[in-house]
């Protein structure tokens, strides 16, 4: 089994405008092929500054027979390109700028003109460099780390018009959620990847959420397909993804391969620990009593823990696509990874069966990475 489970690497060149300092490429080279060697790894998602030299990586990746992939968001990071998502109060959403230079305010799903950003960007700054894939990141609505009302989703025209020709009463929807009560936010059921409301106006809401992301992340990749280019998929761990508009079984039929972020020890924007503790604080101060229900769906004491993570990876098994689950291997204040935390994660995914692993999530950055710690030394047991 060990020469089965497959490698991927992520790096992070910064933000879409951002400075790339040309001193810096020969560094980045060595920790790229560092990682690449050590691991024997398939491919690298690299992104998305425009001013990075991608054509010199990927003709190093090249050379040792690696293939490259561009981490493009989709619904995040274009500024004042994107049409606003608008809350259910008719408000447009607050920006939520991080300190490592991406942006996790999320504009309209459902805008053609959102659905379009990702592949004008491709034909504007990137198309020349020789990429052999996209890897579409941001395919979602706000999380709760965003506030409650962003995590609602988009209530602007456009989507409206969308969850009323799916059957959903929008008004009803946007009346129920300014009620103090507002414990028919907790999930009833967990069937497959996807939660379940006992409230059937909200199981309804949060599935025509999900059918809207799913289909314009299609419409963004069908674009990316007709160029040629293989499609990866970077999505929310599935505790959360669904609640995030991820429907990860649907969007799996048109990918090649998807990147789930189980992230266990990350206290930022995607780990679970941030998630976990957002979405409680968030539903609680809006009358929402969710504590510990999550853990109950997923029969596991903590949705961090080691039985939640297998059965994320069992249940990720039975998708159409191949499954990369993300694991993080950074060193830094928010992320307490170390060893033997990335030890035990590898073997957990290569006893589950499913494809690999994309080693997360910036390589260019400190890693736990080092001269002895490579594929080998992960599964030295």
């Amino acid at each position: 089994m060990r020469d089965i489970m497959r490698f991927i690497a992520q790096a992070f060149t910064g933000g879409f405008f951002s400075h790339y300092n040309e001193h810096d490429y020969d560094t980045d080279v060595r920790k790229l092929q560092s990682v690449c060697d050590g691991f024997d790894t398939e491919a690298v998602l690299i992104g998305w500054n425009v001013n990075a030299p991608y054509e010199n990586f990927i003709l190093k990746l090249r050379e040792r027979n690696i293939k490259a992939y561009l981490w493009l968001p989709v619904f995040s990071e274009y500024g004042e390109d994107a049409a606003c998502a608008v809350d259910y109060m008719g408000e447009k959403h607050k920006r939520a700028v991080s300190d490592a230079d991406d942006d996790f305010t999320f504009a309209c799903p459902g805008n053609q003109t959102n659905i379009e950003l990702a592949a004008g960007y491709y034909d504007k700054y990137f198309s020349g460099h020789g990429f052999d894939g996209i890897f579409l990141d941001k395919i979602r609505y706000s999380s709760f780390g965003n506030g409650f009302r962003s995590a609602m989703g988009c209530f602007c025209d456009c989507c409206c018009a969308h969850y009323e020709a799916e059957g959903v009463d929008i008004e009803e929807v946007k009346a129920i959620l300014g009620m103090p009560d507002k414990g028919f936010l907790v999930p009833d059921g967990l069937t497959g990847l996807r939660y379940t409301f006992e409230n059937s106006l909200i199981d309804g809401f949060y599935r025509s959420r999900a059918n809207l992301i799913t289909s314009s992340v299609r419409k963004t990749a069908d674009m990316f397909i007709n160029k040629g280019l293989a499609i990866g998929l970077d999505v929310y761990a599935p505790p959360f993804a669904y609640l995030v508009g991820q429907d990860i079984e649907a969007m799996s039929a048109f990918s090649d391969y998807i990147k789930p972020m189980i992230y266990r020890v990350t206290d930022a924007p995607a780990g679970i620990p941030y998630e976990t503790r957002h979405l409680v604080n968030e539903m609680h101060k809006n009358g929402c009593g969710i504590g510990g229900r999550l853990e109950a769906l997923w029969e596991a004491e903590s949705l961090a823990d080691a039985v939640c993570f297998d059965k994320q990876l069992r249940l990720l098994k039975e998708v159409s696509c191949d499954i990369y689950s993300g694991l993080e291997i950074n060193k830094a204040d928010f992320c307490a990874t170390d060893k033997q935390y990335v030890n035990e994660t590898l073997q957990a995914i290569e006893a589950s069966g499913i494809a690999g692993c994309v080693l997360s999530w910036n390589v260019l950055a400190e890693t736990v990475n080092s001269s002895v710690f490579n594929r080998t030394t992960c599964f030295s047991y």
